[in-house]
């Protein structure tokens, strides 16, 4: 198990989600200690609370803002949507919402949601590296 899953394996166990967990991760990285971003992060929690867009992708749109909010927007977020779309679509997923990728399973969602911020986590490392950035 590597850094990565195991800091998303304590995260989750003090009850950070999903979109917060990807954040705080690269907070820590910074040295940052900012709260209020994280509890403002929570709304985005279990697809926007709705089953909706699942809260890895938005929180990871949200990591590569905190690093370089012009790339993101202009680059990184765009190639992260793309990439999380092909990913979730597949069968392991069946979509980008929180409510395609668990199903309203407890089983699927310890199953999955920890693979996923990892894999999604690891795509952020490598979009932030392209412009100078390390996570």
């Amino acid at each position: 198990m590597n850094r990565f899953a195991r800091e998303i394996y304590r995260l989750a166990t003090e009850g950070y989600c999903c979109s917060q967990i990807l954040l705080k991760i690269g907070l820590d990285s910074r040295g940052d200690d900012t709260p209020e971003l994280l509890d403002a992060v929570a709304g985005l929690c279990h697809g926007m609370f709705s089953g909706l867009c699942c809260g890895t992708l938005t929180g990871a749109a949200c990591l590569l803002s905190l690093y370089d909010k012009h790339n993101a927007a202009a680059h990184m977020i765009p190639e992260l949507v793309e990439w999380f779309q092909a990913t979730c679509a597949s069968a392991s997923y069946g979509g980008i919402s929180c409510d395609d990728i668990i199903e309203a399973d407890a089983v699927k969602k310890v199953e999955r949601c920890p693979k996923l911020m990892l894999e999604t986590l690891e795509e952020c490392r490598e979009l932030l590296a392209q412009f100078g950035h390390e996570l």
